[in-house]
């Protein structure tokens, strides 16, 4: 079984145990007024123990254990992200697990499990999908995923922005606007050509780092927004990112121009 494989699997797994709670969870807030469930809870210690199991000596950050790495190379989870959607029953929320080396994610999947979507990426291999609940369980049955490839950004586009953002963000471009609630949405989507752009406000590495993988092997770019820069390098703690972007290429200057942040 390779990496890929086995994260896979993982995933699979950590999704099903999600779904076991879907529905019949009751939420507390954190201290940054987000949910937080037992479900949470439950699929983090499930991906550590999996994680562990697999990939010895590998450490794991994640949202829900107030702990830190100190190695350079570790696995980053997100056992629900969109834990609000989760606790309403709105069945876009994903498990998201993404493997830094060096700062630089270099494997990564995202799963839906509610409506049977299954992102993976490795560094050099591509990205693939696995959608409508096939091939879950069999890469042999996942599509090559790729953003979109045209120039033009059309009134019926969609760009995501993440929760926070939307509350932050004046966009004056043609297309419209989805905020869906999932961060990693923003990452996925754009991977799979749906969305032309995303943005994210107010996030941690966790809500990044599969998604970074999966949309740059797509052929996305992930930038900061205000500077421009290329997000090269992702630091291993518990800390607030700047906002980001996340687009094909070919729309980058356009969506910069276009949001306003405030």
């Amino acid at each position: 079984m390779t990496d890929l494989d086995a994260l896979r699997e993982i995933i699979r797994k950590a999704g099903e145990l999600a779904l076991s709670y879907y529905g019949r969870v009751t939420p507390s807030e954190k201290s940054d007024q987000s949910f937080v469930t037992e479900a949470d809870k439950a699929v983090e210690d499930f991906l550590r123990s999996e994680l562990a199991k697999n990939f010895p000596g590998v450490e794991v950050l994640g949202e829900e254990v107030e702990s830190g790495v100190e190695k350079d190379v570790a696995w980053v989870v997100d056992p629900i992200d969109g834990t609000a959607n989760f606790v309403a029953g709105v069945p876009i929320w994903a498990v998201s697990v993404g493997l830094v080396e060096h700062g630089t994610p270099i494997m990564g999947a995202v799963y839906y499990p509610a409506f049977g979507e299954l992102y993976i990426a490795q560094k050099g291999k591509g990205a693939w999908l696995s959608d409508k609940g096939q091939g879950t369980r069999d890469m042999g049955q996942a599509r090559r995923i790729f953003v979109r490839q045209d120039n033009q950004i059309r009134h019926d586009d969609l760009l995501g922005l993440s929760t926070l953002s939307i509350k932050r963000m004046k966009v004056n471009l043609p297309c419209k606007v989805r905020s869906l609630g999932t961060a990693v949405a923003c990452f996925t989507f754009v991977a799979k050509g749906s969305f032309i752009g995303g943005v994210l406000t107010d996030n941690r590495v966790w809500d990044i780092a599969a998604g970074w993988i999966i949309a740059k092997e797509a052929g996305a770019d992930v930038i900061y927004l205000l500077t421009g820069e290329p997000i090269e390098k992702l630091a291993l703690n518990r800390e607030q990112l700047p906002p980001q972007l996340v687009a094909p290429p070919q729309f980058i200057d356009t969506l910069r121009q276009g949001i306003q942040f405030g």
